[in-house]
């Protein structure tokens, strides 16, 4: 089954009037109008505390086996960003500022406010930590998982078919479905370092291993560049999911539940 499908599928179980059963009690679909946009958003009851960025060619239906284990503890969103699923309209191609000034404007309508925990996958994580140092009285943690990173592809390349390190690349510099492109934002993000916060990276254990590809050194890759992420954070932790691929939300739901819980709970005391 594709991703695409299995995010819809799992889509179809909360959506009403579908005749597909009640859905996961307490996580309910919200449509909220940010100057102009319509943004959907999958939310649990209570007061807003994490909120869960997805990943490029994903939507918030990627967070719903997380989303179904928060359910009943806190109060957590997941939101389609402009251009992706269910929210309109697609942007035109734009900056880093414009897309964090709008990300603020979203999570502002949606009821969070400040000290909340972001937990952003692949390229979310990369919008994550950009937010996190551009509005750091916004945030009160961070959990990445499997995140994006600016130093990426020169760290792996050795340990890619040159011809698909080369369409990965040129893929960066292109406006994504967010409109911007990840190049800039991670210039951006280039030796700046987060604020003194809860921070915590997870690093997938399972990547491609096929022709022309050396599943080692990609690993170790990605294990520099997440760890880089947190030097000069006290208390920071590098958590590795060896059992996951890049979908670590997907494949282990359970391990990104109660990283944020525990963030979460951290926050409050």
């Amino acid at each position: 089954m594709s991703l695409a499908l299995a995010y819809w599928l799992l889509a179809l179980a909360i959506a009403p009037g579908s005749g597909s059963g009640p859905g996961p009690t307490g996580v309910h679909e919200i449509l909220i109008d940010v100057d102009g946009a319509k943004i959907r958003a999958l939310c649990t009851d209570g007061r807003r505390q994490a909120l869960l960025l997805h990943g490029s060619g994903a939507t918030a239906d990627s967070w719903l086996p997380v989303l179904e284990r928060l359910d009943g503890q806190i109060g957590a969103c997941a939101y389609d960003r402009r251009g992706n699923g269910r929210s309109l309209p697609v942007p035109e191609a734009r900056g880093w500022f414009e897309l964090l000034d709008e990300i603020r404007r979203i999570h502002l309508a949606l009821g969070f406010d400040s000290d909340y925990v972001v937990a952003g996958h692949g390229i979310g994580g990369l919008y994550a930590r950009l937010f996190a140092i551009d509005r750091p009285r916004d945030l009160a943690g961070l959990i990445l998982v499997d995140p994006a990173h600016e130093d990426l592809p020169d760290r792996i390349r050795t340990g890619m078919p040159v011809a698909e390190w080369n369409i990965w690349a040129d893929a960066r510099r292109t406006p994504n479905d967010d409109g911007v492109t990840e190049v800039e934002v991670g210039e951006r993000l280039r030796g700046r370092r987060l604020p003194q916060m809860l921070v915590t990276v997870i690093t997938a254990g399972i990547r491609r291993d096929g022709e022309g590809w050396t599943a080692r050194f990609v690993n170790e890759g990605y294990r520099q560049a997440h760890a880089s992420i947190l030097q000069g954070i006290t208390g920071a932790r590098h958590i590795p999911a060896s059992r996951s691929r890049h979908d670590v939300h997907l494949d282990d739901p359970s391990l990104v539940t109660a990283e944020i819980l525990r963030t979460v709970e951290t926050v409050r005391r």
